[in-house]
């Protein structure tokens, strides 16, 4: 399954593992997630949900905490300090539109260099639809390469900002061998980028994102979520 990344949204190689209690299932959450932070960027925020501020710090190598929010049609503002004055509020800081039917989401935070208030942009990724469920993995490329990978049992392929859910690399919980490779700009014989043995968690959620770096190959950074 292939689809360009910016139809879903607003809407070294690295795994890294999220772990926490499991939020009741009446609640709006999300997590933020930032593979690609700039130093420029900051390390806390808040996000103002149009009465109420939360603190949130912007993860570069993880996610961030749970993050609960009010039911309903929703725009979120993302601030460098809280927001106190409805009349005033910073100009050009980062929004997100979030639909009523949305309960369960994460916030992909990206660079935004023109953006001078705050240099980044929030984009918004469903995981409440019924296609990202336990065992399964929701992958981001934001490389101009095709991502290409032997999973255990199955396989993957990623056009360059695309993204794919590609099922359990084995049936149950336990160690298999991932294997990456990138194709320039789509053409051509695929290059390897990293073999590893991965731990698949049968009943998490997991989020593989893969970006480009200063050097000569794609970075790939994979999250598991027990929300």
């Amino acid at each position: 399954m292939k689809h360009c990344l910016f139809a879903l949204l607003f809407l070294s190689c690295l795994p890294t593992y999220a772990q926490e209690p499991e939020p009741k299932k009446s609640k709006r959450t999300c997590r933020i997630v930032f593979p690609e932070r700039p130093n420029n960027a900051p390390k806390t925020v808040f996000l103002f949900d149009g009465k109420e501020n939360q603190r949130v710090f912007l993860p570069s190598m993880n996610f961030s905490k749970v993050i609960s929010l009010p039911k309903g049609e929703l725009t979120i503002m993302m601030a460098r300090n809280e927001i106190t004055d409805l009349e005033n509020l910073p100009k050009g800081a980062p929004i997100l539109k979030i639909p009523e039917t949305v309960r369960d989401f994460y916030i992909l935070v990206t660079p935004d260099p023109v953006n001078k208030n705050l240099p980044v942009k929030m984009n918004l990724v469903n995981a409440g639809d019924g296609k990202l469920v336990p065992g399964k993995t929701l992958w981001f490329n934001l490389t101009k390469h095709r991502i290409v990978a032997n999973l255990g049992e199955g396989k993957m392929m990623v056009d360059p900002k695309g993204w794919t859910i590609t099922n359990g690399p084995i049936p149950k919980s336990g160690y298999y061998r991932a294997e990456f490779g990138y194709q320039v700009e789509a053409k051509g014989k695929a290059r390897r980028i990293t073999e590893q043995q991965w731990w698949h968690d049968a009943n998490s959620k997991h989020l593989g994102f893969i970006v480009p770096s200063g050097g000569r190959l794609p970075k790939i950074f994979f999250f598991r979520d027990f929300r």
